[in-house]
């Protein structure tokens, strides 16, 4: 991993040069990225002495601008961070590292990757194979044995906090908006969809929804944590020839129980679940009991996925009643199973 001094160097074929070898030419063009960050992203095409072309993708963001970063506090620029931090480098022994070369200057970060377009998932709301679907549940439960219980990484300050899962796309108002809002269609649909889901829901569940993040999260504060990738989302990841799994975007890297990263899995991933949620839950906890070589106790598990759902539930009920609006069966059927569980849940926490 090359740091440069500037983000400005990443494209400098008298610093690029370093890594690739010595440059004829760069080719710079701009993407139109899937996902609503203020991130710019850039194909860079490196014209090599050899004849060769090697791409790379440039990805920039300005912490001011990018409304993702400023509603999880991230205040340092996680990504950078992360590629900083030697004390994270078992991440990359699970997972296969996309960064070539970074550069930090105030509040932004250039991350230089290699271009993996070719082996990302197709952009439709369709399950993944089944054996895919196993790749990633191992190498993400793999990332979380490795950090099981760590107590180094509740020392790293900029690590995104758990309660933070819960609140930032949580209903209500955020602050950080009134200076870097999320686009137009996205804040619509963000407030359109948790106004619905309060007109749907009964008064206690309507309750304990509007409660502050710290207050939800205290009923699981004091389950095993381990490190979060925190955006495990379809779209985030690639499969190579070699079986190694790529993930992309760790702004919201962060650490807490793994049912957060979990219960987001669930819900962003939807449509794209090879089977069940049930028997992906328990595939998960295969894999994870699997890589940590012991049993978590019946108790501790049954308390892990009621946080998975909470989390679910504050990051995409919005979501989920937007669909159920839509009146199809799939958008009915999501619906009321996140409901169904999560009136569970409220239930038992009062008794």
């Amino acid at each position: 991993m090359q740091r440069f001094n500037n983000i400005s160097d990443l494209t400098d074929p008298a610093c690029l040069c370093k890594i690739t070898g010595p440059i004829t030419g760069i080719k710079r063009t701009t993407l139109s990225a899937i996902g609503f960050s203020g991130s710019v992203l850039e194909r860079v095409e490196v014209n090599l002495q050899t004849g060769g072309i090697k791409n790379l993708i440039l990805k920039y963001t300005r912490l001011e601008n990018d409304w993702l970063s400023l509603r999880s506090k991230d205040m340092v620029g996680r990504e950078g961070s992360l590629l900083s931090e030697a004390g994270l480098s078992g991440v990359w022994h699970c997972i296969h590292s996309p960064y070539i070369a970074f550069a930090c200057e105030n509040d932004a970060t250039g991350l230089l990757m290699d271009d993996f377009t070719d082996y990302l998932f197709p952009d439709i709301r369709e399950p993944i194979d089944i054996l895919q679907e196993d790749l990633i549940l191992n190498t993400i439960a793999s990332l979380h044995a490795t950090f099981w219980e760590s107590s180094e990484i509740r020392k790293m300050k900029w690590l995104m906090q758990p309660q933070k899962y819960l609140d930032v796309l949580g209903p209500g108002e955020h602050t950080s908006d009134k200076t870097a809002a999320p686009p137009d269609k996205v804040r619509t649909s963000i407030h359109d969809g948790w106004n619905l889901a309060f007109q749907l829901l009964p008064v206690e569940i309507n309750y304990f929804l509007k409660k502050p993040a710290d207050e939800i999260f205290q009923y699981w504060n004091d389950l095993p944590v381990t490190l979060l990738h925190g955006d495990a989302k379809i779209a985030n990841m690639a499969i190579l020839p070699s079986q190694q799994v790529v993930m992309f975007d760790w702004t919201y890297i962060g650490w807490g129980p793994c049912g957060i990263e979990l219960g987001w899995w669930l819900a962003v991933n939807s449509t794209r679940l090879a089977r069940s949620k049930e028997d992906l839950i328990s595939q998960y906890r295969f894999c994870l009991q699997s890589n940590l070589s012991f049993f978590i106790p019946e108790k501790t598990w049954t308390r892990m996925i009621q946080l998975a759902i909470v989390t679910g539930v504050m990051m995409m009920l919005w979501s989920k009643a937007l669909g159920f609006r839509t009146a199809t069966k799939r958008g009915i059927d999501e619906w009321e199973w996140w409901v169904t569980q999560l009136k569970t849940i409220v239930s038992t926490l009062r008794n």
